[in-house]
């Protein structure tokens, strides 16, 4: 019989407001969701307790890493939308990373726009 893959499997891509679940063996996208009210915005993600948690554009997101449905959502009142970082006692925050997409992806909106 053959074994179900297991998150271990995946990898996770955000981007654009949505966030993907590919297959490491063959790149195939496994499944994409998109995320609410956050536009075009580079997504930040940490997979702790078979939870898959993304920032984007001033909210916070919980996924189901199996098939990316949403199991909450806080539009974080108050924080504003610059960079977002994540971390959790288990896991330090990468806020260079994410500054560091934004940046990028700033740079190529201007470019289009010139």
């Amino acid at each position: 019989m053959p074994r179900s893959p297991s998150t271990d499997d995946y990898l996770f891509v955000g981007t654009g407001g949505r966030v993907l679940a590919l297959a490491k063996s063959d790149g195939k996208t496994l499944w994409s969701t998109s995320l609410p009210r956050t536009g075009y915005q580079v997504v930040v993600m940490l997979v702790e307790d078979d939870t898959l948690f993304c920032a984007t554009a001033g909210r916070a997101f919980a996924l189901d890493p199996h098939n990316g449905r949403i199991l909450w959502d806080n539009g974080l009142p108050g924080a504003g939308q610059g960079v977002t970082a994540l971390c959790t006692a288990r896991q330090p925050s990468d806020p260079a990373s994410a500054a560091a997409a934004q940046q990028a992806m700033n740079q190529a909106s201007q470019a289009a726009s010139s």
